[in-house]
């Protein structure tokens, strides 16, 4: 999604938030949760991509000691863990707001 794109959905989102009554009508408040999950997610990719990029410089560094790198990896690969286990979370409620959309 390109950053115009993003603004529109979020400008959108607003709009609907401003004259939906999310009282009364739960599939405006499911719409907009989507959305914004559905972008979180986005996000997320993106950092797990970056990491995974760092990760590759890291491992495949010659210079330094091999223990060093490792450690580094090691560190990056946990924090693409935790990125991982909130993605599953993610995909869970946009499973639950589809479904109920």
């Amino acid at each position: 999604m390109t950053d115009t794109e993003k603004k529109i959905m979020l400008r959108l989102c607003a709009k609907v938030m401003e004259y939906a009554d999310f009282a009364t009508d739960k599939e405006a408040e499911h719409l907009v949760n989507w959305v914004l999950l559905f972008n979180e997610r986005k996000q997320n990719n993106n950092k797990i991509r970056r990491l995974m990029a760092v990760h590759k410089e890291v491992t495949s560094e010659k210079n330094g000691s091999i223990k060093a790198a490792l450690e580094r990896g090691k560190a990056i690969c946990e924090k693409r863990d935790q990125l991982y286990e909130g993605q599953q979370k993610i995909k869970h409620k946009l499973w639950k707001l589809e479904k109920e959309i």
